[in-house]
C-alpha cells in the first residue's frame, strides 16, 4: 500500500490542533509540531518534532517538501494581546516558516477578526481592518503567507469555534459552568456584551482545513470558515439552560467589550468554500453544545 500524503501541522498540542490529528491522522503521514516534548495523547502513527518556530535553526530541522502544510501556531486569546509581544512573536514565527518551505500547499489558520465591523454577513472581499491586536497579528500573518512564492498558499478564516478541550476561560466554557451552577430561576450575569456571533463546531472546521488541503483547484485565496448563522450570546446561555434542563430568570449584560477586538455582531458567509471545495458544516448548534457540556 502507499503511503499517505505527509502533512506538517503545527501549533499541534492546542485546542484545533488535538482535532486536527484525530481527524487527519488516517488519511496523512502527520508530523506534528510543538515547543515541548510528544503528549502523552498523540497517537502512536503520528511524528512529533519539538521545534521552536522562533528559532530559525530549529525550524531547519523540519523537512522542506512535504505536500501539505497547517500552520495552527499562535497566541490564541485575543485578551493576551495587550502588548505586542504575541504578535511580534506569531508575525516571527510565521515569517520563519514560510522561509523554509520549498513546496507543496501551505494552508494557514487565520480568524474572521481580521475583517473590519459590519452588520452583515461577512464575504472575502470585505475590507480588512481590524480592531485589536489578535486580529492585526493575523493580519499581518496573511500578508506574509500571501506572498509566499515557494508554496502554495492558503488562508482560511474561521470564526466563533465549539468543542471539546475549550480553554475553561472561554466565554461558552463560562456560559456552561455559570448556567450549571446557578440556582433555579437565577438570572444569570455576563460580564461583556450581548454580542451576536457564526459559531461552528470544531469538526466541521477541521473538515473544512482538510478539504481546503484536498482540493486541487485552490490558490492563493481566502476563504471563510463559517456556518452563516447568527446567535447571540445571550441565545447561548438560553439553549445551555434548556440542555441542562435549568430555568433561569433571564440574562443581563455589562455592555462592555471583553477585548479589543470585540464587537457587536460577526456573522461569516462561507459561499466561496462551499462552492470551491462541496464543504458543508454538518454539526448544528445545539449539538456542538451537548457535546462540549459533555465534556466539562
Amino acid at each position: 500500500m502507499p503511503n499517505n500524503p505527509g502533512l506538517l501541522v503545527t501549533g499541534a498540542s492546542g485546542f484545533v490542533g488535538r482535532h486536527v490529528i484525530a481527524k487527519g491522522h488516517n488519511r496523512f503521514d502527520i508530523l506534528a509540531t510543538g515547543r515541548g516534548p510528544r503528549p502523552d495523547w498523540l497517537p502512536a502513527d503520528v511524528s512529533w518534532s519539538m521545534v521552536d518556530l522562533l528559532d530559525r535553526a530549529s525550524v531547519a530541522t523540519l523537512p522542506t517538501d512535504l505536500p501539505f502544510a497547517l500552520h495552527l501556531a499562535s497566541e490564541t486569546i485575543p485578551s493576551k494581546f495587550s502588548s505586542y509581544e504575541p504578535l511580534l512573536d506569531s508575525v516571527e514565527m510565521t515569517l520563519n516558516l514560510c522561509r523554509h518551505l520549498r513546496s507543496g500547499r501551505l494552508l494557514f489558520a487565520s480568524s474572521c477578526l481580521v475583517y473590519a465591523a459590519k452588520a452583515k454577513p461577512l464575504t472575502e472581499t470585505d475590507a480588512v481592518d481590524p480592531r485589536g491586536g489578535y486580529g492585526l497579528t493575523k493580519a499581518l500573518c496573511e500578508t506574509i503567507v500571501s506572498r509566499t512564492t515557494d508554496v502554495e498558499a492558503s488562508i482560511a478564516r474561521p470564526f466563533n469555534h465549539i468543542g471539546a478541550d475549550m480553554r475553561p476561560d472561554l466565554v461558552i466554557p463560562s456560559i456552561i459552568r455559570r448556567v450549571r451552577d446557578a440556582r433555579p430561576n437565577a438570572v444569570i450575569e455576563m460580564a461583556g456584551l450581548n454580542s451576536i456571533r457564526d459559531f461552528l463546531d470544531i469538526d466541521d472546521i477541521v473538515g473544512a482545513y482538510y478539504a481546503i488541503l484536498e482540493c486541487p483547484q485552490i490558490s492563493c485565496e481566502v476563504l471563510n470558515v463559517s456556518s452563516g448563522q447568527s446567535t447571540s450570546i445571550g441565545d447561548i446561555v438560553r439553549l445551555v439552560a434548556q440542555i441542562l434542563d435549568k430555568p433561569i430568570n433571564g440574562v443581563t449584560f455589562a455592555d462592555h467589550g471583553n477585548s479589543t477586538d470585540d464587537t457587536s455582531i460577526i456573522i461569516g458567509d462561507a459561499t466561496r468554500l462551499r462552492q470551491t471545495t462541496g464543504w458543508v458544516p454538518r454539526v448544528g448548534l445545539t449539538a456542538s453544545l451537548q457535546k462540549l457540556i459533555g465534556d466539562i
